[in-house]
C-alpha cells in the first residue's frame, strides 16, 4: 500500500509538472509578439536591448561619483553569479519563437531563469529601496522590460518571474546586510589622470 501512495505521489507530481509546463509554453506563445505593428516591434525589441544598458549605465554612473561601491553596482554585479549558476544548473532551452525579429536579437546563453529579469528586478529593487517614492516607477519599469522579453521570443513567463524572484531576493539581501553592517563597503580607487600642459 505505500508503495502505491509513493507511486501516486511521483506520478502526479510528474503529470502536474508536465500540465504546469504546457501552461507555461502555451501562455508565452500567446503573449509573443505577433509581428502586425511595426511601431510595437520596434518599441518592445528597443526595450529588450536597451534594459542592461539603462542599468549597468546608471549605476556605473553613480560609481564614478562615489569612494564606495554604490549599493546598485552591488545588486547588479551581485545577482549574475546566481543567473548563471541558474542557468547553467536547468539547461532550459529558449522558447521556439515565431516572433520575427526586426533589431539584432541574439539568444546565446540557456533561457531560466531570465538575466534581464533578475538584473532589471535588482536594480530597481535597489532603487526603490534607497528612494521609496519611485516604487511605482520601478514596478512599472520591470513589468514592461520583463514583458519585452517574451515579447520578442527570449524567454518563457515563468523565466521572467523566476527573474523578478531572484533579482527581488538578491537585492533585498544586500540591502538589509549592508543596513545591518554585516559587510563593509569596500573603497574603490580613486583613479586620476593629470595631463601637463607645456
Amino acid at each position: 500500500m505505500r508503495n502505491i501512495f509513493i507511486l501516486l505521489i511521483c506520478f502526479t507530481t510528474a503529470s502536474s509538472q508536465n500540465i504546469i509546463r504546457q501552461t507555461d509554453i502555451s501562455f508565452s506563445a500567446n503573449l509573443e509578439g505577433k509581428n502586425h505593428s511595426v511601431f510595437v516591434n520596434y518599441v518592445m525589441e528597443g526595450l529588450a536591448l536597451s534594459t542592461p544598458f539603462i542599468e549597468f549605465g546608471y549605476a556605473g554612473l553613480h560609481q564614478l561619483e562615489s569612494d564606495i561601491i554604490h549599493p546598485l553596482t552591488v545588486s547588479i554585479v551581485g545577482v549574475q553569479l546566481p543567473i548563471a549558476i541558474g542557468k547553467y544548473i536547468f539547461k532550459r532551452e529558449r522558447p521556439n519563437r515565431k516572433y520575427k525579429p526586426r533589431l539584432w536579437n541574439f539568444r546565446w546563453t540557456p533561457s531560466f531563469p531570465s538575466g534581464h529579469a533578475a538584473t532589471t528586478a535588482a536594480w530597481a529593487t535597489t532603487f526603490a529601496l534607497n528612494a521609496p517614492h519611485t516604487q511605482p516607477i520601478m514596478i512599472g519599469y520591470v513589468l514592461i522590460s520583463g514583458y519585452s522579453q517574451i515579447y520578442v521570443g527570449n524567454h518563457y513567463v515563468s523565466d521572467i518571474l523566476a527573474g523578478w524572484v531572484l533579482g527581488w531576493a538578491t537585492a533585498r539581501i544586500f540591502h538589509y546586510s549592508s543596513e545591518s553592517n554585516q559587510y563593509k563597503r569596500l573603497a574603490t580607487p580613486i583613479f586620476r589622470i593629470s595631463i601637463p600642459l607645456k
